[in-house]
């Protein structure tokens, strides 16, 4: 990921001295695992864990220059800063495969990013239910198709975005649980090469806080992978949907919510005078980033037989990348709705734009509630409608010449009339703890 969008965090989580730590971590469990088959001492074991917090990555990568293997060359180097070490010589990385570490690794590594990612997303839900609350009452036009369509409350439109987001915490949820495996379980995923079999793995894996593989080739399946991108991808749709929302509402034409401009902040090196919902279209293109991250990953599950390492360049660049582009959006969006601007005056102006005749689906269902039938009422409603606007009258004007009205005994609408069943709304959607 380029410096701009990167995360301190995620770049930790997935350097190579993270990678080459928990490289070490595996092997040495695999030791202490192998002590009752070979008489290795803690000794030992705690001397190979001592190169944790000293790897040497250009040592390793100079290593590889040569073997043109990185795991070989990660092993070679081990072996050349514990030379008197003659168990760990012997015994490192009896019965494992490339791929043990380095899919064993990678899963802790995507778990490690994932809880950073959750954290975020649940900072993000917060401010949306505050927002939620902080405007459930207040009246403001719903638009379908950009057009006014009928009155709704501000507030239903956050808590709307933050169920939509409990949904994608559920399943972010349930894709850390997937790719919370590993495996140790050799060449070929049957344990035939080595002493540790499927309990001794079961044992080394909880403790990195996996589970594992319940049918290994020589890695772990990429579906689970595929999974976790996939709802990366489907978080970066909900910040899309949220951030093109703010884009349209801070239109010169609407006003209605507008994001942070801070002091000193430039619109446009041109014209003086602009602000531009900047932070919001940057949230949208960095969706279209982990969209395509998902095509890559789904394109990573069809190996050959056990496997090849057609994934292998593909992985190292998509799932960082997955993991900065989403931390960094869930942070920049916690800044745009923290000290996003509510323009009440403006909301206002816009519901009167066209007076009472976002009402006319209210007066329709009560004239056929009346008695009259449904293609007379509509004919009748469309007829006053269009005549209201041409005229510049209110609909309530246009309809009090009607006969079928003054039978139906209609009442005149007002917005809070619309705002009636959120109450209800709030109580099921807050009760059932998205």
């Amino acid at each position: 990921m380029i410096e701009r969008y990167q995360s301190k965090a995620i770049t930790q989580i997935f350097s190579e001295e993270n990678r080459f730590a928990l490289f070490i971590e595996i092997e040495a469990l695999l030791l202490e695992a192998l002590s009752k088959h070979f008489g290795i001492g803690k000794r030992d074991i705690n001397e190979l864990r001592s190169l944790k917090g000293a790897v040497d990555t250009a040592a390793i990568s100079s290593q590889e220059s040569v073997t043109r293997h990185e795991v070989t060359a990660f092993l070679e180097w081990i072996w050349s800063r514990l030379p008197g070490n003659l168990k760990v010589q012997n015994y490192l990385h009896l019965g494992l495969t490339s791929s043990d570490l380095m899919d064993t690794a990678l899963s802790c590594q995507m778990v490690q990013a994932l809880d950073l990612v959750m954290e975020e997303h649940r900072s993000t839900q917060k401010i949306l239910r505050l927002l939620s609350l902080k405007y459930r009452s207040l009246p403001v036009m719903g638009r379908t198709h950009g057009i006014h369509a009928e009155t709704t409350s501000l507030g239903l439109k956050f808590l709307g975005f933050w169920a939509e987001g409990a949904r994608h915490g559920r399943r972010l949820k349930i894709a850390r649980e997937e790719i919370a495996t590993g495996k140790l379980s050799g060449s070929v995923g049957s344990f035939a090469s080595g002493e540790a079999g499927p309990d001794e793995e079961k044992a080394i894996l909880a403790k990195l806080g996996l589970s594992p593989e319940p049918v290994a080739t020589q890695v772990v399946p990429r579906d689970r992978h595929a999974a976790v991108l996939s709802n990366l991808a489907l978080l970066g749709a909900w910040i899309e949907r949220l951030a093109t929302e703010i884009r349209h509402g801070q239109r010169t034409e609407v006003g209605e919510i507008i994001e942070p401009f801070g002091r000193g902040q430039h619109g446009s090196s041109s014209m003086p005078h602009k602000k531009n919902p900047i932070l919001s279209e940057n949230l949208c293109g960095l969706a279209r980033l982990l969209r395509s991250y998902a095509l890559a990953a789904f394109e990573n599950v069809a190996l050959w037989h056990e496997r090849d390492i057609s994934h292998s360049s593909v992985e190292r660049c998509i799932i960082p990348d997955a993991f900065h582009a989403a931390h960094f959006a869930l942070r920049r969006l916690q800044g745009v709705l923290s000290g996003l601007i509510v323009n009440e005056e403006a909301i206002k102006r816009n519901a009167a734009l066209l007076g009472d005749l976002t009402s006319s689906q209210a007066y329709l269902n009560r004239l056929i509630a009346s008695g009259m039938a449904r293609k007379e009422a509509y004919a009748l409603i469309q007829s006053a409608s269009l005549r209201a606007q041409q005229e510049h009258k209110s609909l309530w004007q246009m309809l009090q010449d009607e006969k079928g009205v003054l039978k139906a005994k209609l009442k005149p609408l007002k917005p809070a009339d619309f705002l009636r069943q959120i109450p209800k709304i709030y109580q099921r959607t807050l009760k059932k703890g998205y």
